[in-house]
C-alpha cells in the first residue's frame, strides 16, 4: 500500500490529528488506515484543482504521488492550517525508472512550504518496491506566497510596509 511508508513519518510528526485529508488515493482503505492510525477525522477527495473546502481546515494532508503538481500544492497551503503537514510519495527518477528527482519535487512546493525530510527506502527495498521517495514538507507560515494565493484573497505578511 503507498500509505506504508508515510506511516512512521506521520508518527514521529503529528502526535495528534484533529482532521486530515487525503487527496487523490480513490481507495477508501487509504482514509481507514490513516483513521485507525492517528484518528481524527479524515476526508478523501480525487485529486482536482480547487478542493472544495475552507481555508485552514486540515492539520495534515496526504497525496497520492500522482497526484503532486503545483496546483495541489498551491490548495494544500491554503487548506491547512499554520504548521501542517503535507506528505506524499513519489517514484525516483532513475535510469531504469520514471519520475522525479528532489530538485523538482523542491521546485514544486517551495513557495509553500519548507521540505523537513525526504527518505528512500532501505537498500535492501530497492528491489521490491522501486525507488520510492517519501516527502515530508511544514507549511511556511510567516508568509504567503502570491503564487498560492486563490484570486481575491489578501496576503498577510509580516515584513511588508503598510502603505496607508
Amino acid at each position: 500500500m503507498p500509505v506504508a511508508s508515510i506511516l512512521p513519518e506521520i508518527a514521529s510528526r503529528c502526535r495528534r490529528i484533529r482532521a486530515g485529508l487525503d487527496v487523490g488515493f480513490g481507495d477508501p482503505a487509504v482514509s481507514d488506515r490513516l483513521r485507525n492510525f492517528r484518528g481524527g477525522v479524515w476526508m478523501s477527495i480525487p485529486s482536482m484543482r480547487e478542493f472544495p473546502f475552507e481555508d485552514a481546515q486540515f492539520d495534515i494532508v496526504v497525496a497520492a504521488g500522482t497526484a503532486v503538481n503545483r496546483e495541489l500544492a498551491r490548495e494544500a497551503n491554503r487548506v491547512l492550517r499554520a504548521d501542517g503537514f503535507l506528505f506524499f510519495t513519489v517514484n525516483e527518477r532513475t535510469r531504469k525508472q520514471e519520475g522525479v528527482t528532489p530538485a523538482e519535487i523542491y521546485r514544486v512546493i517551495r513557495e509553500g512550504f519548507d521540505i523537513i525530510s525526504i527518505r528512500r527506502p532501505q537498500w535492501w527495498y530497492f528491489g521490491r518496491m522501486g525507488r520510492t521517495l517519501t516527502v515530508c514538507a511544514r507549511k511556511k507560515a510567516w508568509h504567503e506566497h502570491k503564487d498560492f494565493l486563490r484570486e481575491g484573497s489578501l496576503p498577510f505578511t509580516p515584513f511588508r510596509r503598510r502603505t496607508s
